[in-house]
């Protein structure tokens, strides 16, 4: 077992001492429609610009965030996986550990929930990670994925872009760009994330997923080093069917998308602009708070402060706030991750590097509480198919059940409360469906990105990749005007899903 205590003061220590080799240099620019008439209007232009060194990105920024011809231009940061650590591995029967799925104080009460549904075939869940790794758990639902990792470096296997999700591992070793002095062994991550989702279930061995039906949509944006929020953003048009260019067309768009990862910094446009779009074909976006065991009502990190997003804080096996997990008014809800002396079960590999045995490991982090939820979601979707994103963020937020009285969570830090499956799936059969229906809460979260007086900054927040160059717009709080109206509307629906809560008795 390791000494994850240990782990974290060498990774803070090394943080601090190689701030400067932890992320690579590269910039997205859009530039503005070069013709633009009453009847027509050219595309604008996307560019990922890479740069040898910081002082040349810096340079290339402030000649262009300027100029007449460019509509924004931002870093490309770093975004990584947020799990804490691996215990133990075993390959026998789990069910019984699966504590997240049951009915205690921490746990969001799927038996009760398979009662009512396991789940449909048609739903596609996207996993955008490190891809996927054969496991004979989930193997049988799993979808042709894509390889989104631009940078032949970080992915690992020799080649950009491509059709194949497969995870080749994400070790860390001495002279890799991101090496700060601690190596680090492939995580799996992705298809640890996946078996939370969607394992085979009720096959009499391994863990069981939460939707029992669902498939797995796998999206490589993650490797060695992490990823660049340019191929995450990418992942999640082409995971929701929309074109990316040079991309064949995903035929099994995905109406759930499990954004397990993050990293520091406001929300990029070009993220946004992408959730935007995977919003109005119908997704659902759902991102982990992140690790650093900060207050987002304070500090920046993304994409879990863009809007649109369901964003999920970790709780643990007794219902307590995870003391790694980000909290604050952002958060929507909080899911089983574990920490405090619990963990997630789920689906892993023995290979410390390349992919080797299958097997079955414990993760902690608000990488395993998205997935919990990812899947209530994706278990609505199946006996309502027809219903909007911000009518499933906020049932799933109606239905959740409240804080021990002693977790140390309200409303303004964990959100609304720890998702119950059953109680979603009850208020998702009954809802119709209202393409005019707006979250006021997901209007009012999340930060917009860029404006005119931006600044290139460096940060060694420990949330994402410590070191990595982010792109700040220069607001310390919320604009004026709009946002105090927001605020009204938000603080009212608060108040009527409590006092319903309290009508109908659910706890």
């Amino acid at each position: 077992m390791r000494n994850s205590k240990l782990k974290l003061i060498l990774g803070v220590i090394a943080c601090f001492s190689a701030v400067e080799v932890s992320a690579k240099n590269r910039l997205i620019i859009k530039y503005k429609s070069f013709i633009e008439t009453e009847n027509f209007r050219s595309s604008p232009r996307f560019v990922k610009k890479n740069f040898n060194t910081k002082k040349e990105m810096t340079e290339e920024f402030e000649a262009l965030k300027n100029s007449s011809l460019v509509e924004y231009v931002e870093v490309d940061t770093l975004m990584n996986t947020q799990q804490v650590d691996i215990t133990s591995t075993s390959n026998d029967s789990r069910l019984s550990e699966q504590w997240a799925l049951g009915s205690s104080d921490g746990g969001i009460e799927a038996f009760e929930a398979w009662d009512i549904s396991k789940g449909s075939s048609s739903t596609v869940v996207a996993v955008i990670d490190t891809g996927i790794v054969s496991h004979s758990d989930i193997n049988s639902k799993v979808l042709p994925g894509y390889d989104m990792v631009s940078d032949s470096s970080m992915g690992n296997d020799g080649d950009g872009r491509d059709s194949d999700p497969s995870d080749p591992g994400d070790w860390i070793a001495y002279g890799d760009s991101c090496y700060q002095g601690v190596s680090q062994n492939s995580s799996w991550h992705g298809t640890h994330v996946a078996g939370i989702i969607a394992a085979q279930s009720n096959n009499a061995k391994g863990v069981a997923g939460v939707n029992w039906n669902a498939k797995i949509l796998p999206v490589r944006a993650l490797g060695k080093c992490g990823g660049y929020t340019s191929d995450i953003a990418d992942a999640v048009k082409w995971a929701a069917g929309v074109s990316v260019s040079g991309a064949p067309t995903n035929s099994n768009p995905a109406s759930v998308i499990n954004l397990s990862l993050g990293g520091s910094g406001p929300c990029s446009a070009y993220m946004q602009d992408a959730i935007n779009q995977a919003k109005a074909k119908g997704a659902v976006v759902v991102v982990a708070a992140g690790n650093s065991s900060a207050n987002l009502d304070t500090t920046q990190f993304t994409p879990a402060n863009c809007q649109g997003v369901l964003v999920v804080g970790s709780s643990t096996q007794n219902g307590y706030k995870s003391s790694f997990s980000n909290y604050g008014k952002i958060v929507d809800v909080s899911a089983p991750g574990g920490g405090n002396g619990s963990s997630v079960v789920s689906l892993g590999n023995t290979g410390s590097t390349t992919p080797s045995s299958e097997t079955y490991v414990y993760q902690s982090g608000t990488s395993m509480s998205a997935p919990h939820v990812a899947g209530i979601v994706s278990l609505m979707k199946g006996v309502n198919p027809s219903l909007y994103p911000d009518q499933l963020m906020a049932l799933v937020k109606e239905a959740a059940k409240s804080f021990p009285w002693s977790s140390g969570c309200d409303d303004d830090q964990c959100g609304s409360g720890i998702a119950l499956a059953w109680r979603s799936i009850e208020l998702a059969q009954s809802e119709n469906p209202d393409s005019t229906f707006t979250d006021e809460e997901e209007v009012s979260s999340g930060i917009a990105p860029i404006n005119s007086g931006s600044t290139l900054t460096t940060s060694t927040d420990s949330g994402g990749l410590c070191g990595s160059v982010v792109y700040k717009d220069g607001r310390d709080g919320p604009s004026s005007g709009g946002g105090s109206l927001f605020m009204m509307l938000g603080l009212i629906a608060l108040m009527m899903r409590t006092l319903k809560k309290k009508i109908t008795g659910v706890s």
